[in-house]
């Protein structure tokens, strides 16, 4: 028996910041479940002289999971459209049927002040599907519980990894540091970005303390 080319299409759209992996794994999991191809799309509003190295990580982290799950990595300007446009112009040129995107919480002022993008999009669907996959936004936690963050390094010392301001050795890690509010201390939490995904390590007292100790 031959079996028949799927008719769907999966789009997985990430924006810079923590959880990409988990989407595109769920857009991963969903395209071989319907035998459908797979592409992940991220909106860029940023200036064409603009630089983020932090940013660059997330998207060549994107880049290879896209191309390990067999499917294609876009990268798209928004150029002064809303990105939910974008999304919509880049779905009906690649014939998309299923999109997935990240929600997380905001307030009632941030849905005034800046716009409801998920009811931009919602206008725009047509008869694509909507996939919305709940995620919690660690550094809209962090600016609760922490001060400003600020760039600064783990560098290693015999068996641990201690806070520092200046880069030491070919084994130090870069990232920004999260001071906890009403402390003295150099605790708190270190975030670094690996292979696309933010990682956040927690420090007491200067020191990297790993799970499980």
């Amino acid at each position: 028996m031959t079996l028949r080319p799927s008719s769907e299409s999966i789009m997985v759209c990430v924006h810079y910041g923590p959880h990409g992996q988990r989407l595109i794994q769920r857009g991963s999991h969903l395209s071989k479940l319907l035998s459908a191809p797979l592409c992940v799309l991220t909106v860029d509003s940023s200036k064409d002289n603009e630089y983020n190295l932090e940013k660059e990580r997330y998207l060549s982290g994107w880049e290879t999971l896209a191309k390990e799950a067999g499917g294609e990595f876009l990268v798209r300007k928004c150029q002064g459209r809303k990105p939910a446009e974008v999304i919509m112009e880049t779905a009906r040129e690649r014939g998309v049927t299923q999109i997935i995107i990240g929600k997380s919480g905001q307030t009632l002022w941030q849905e005034i002040t800046r716009g409801n993008f998920i009811n931009d999009l919602v206008e725009l669907l047509g008869p694509i599907d909507l996939h919305i996959v709940a995620v919690q936004r660690y550094p809209d936690l962090l600016e609760q519980s922490h001060e400003q963050g600020f760039t600064a390094y783990l560098v290693k010392q015999g068996e641990t990894y201690v806070l520092a301001d200046e880069s030491e050795g070919e084994e130090t890690v870069k990232g920004m540091f999260f001071r906890e509010l009403d402390t003295d201390f150099n605790s708190g939490l270190f975030k670094r970005v690996e292979d696309g995904e933010a990682q956040y390590l927690r420090i007491v007292q200067g020191v990297w303390v790993k799970p499980g100790k």
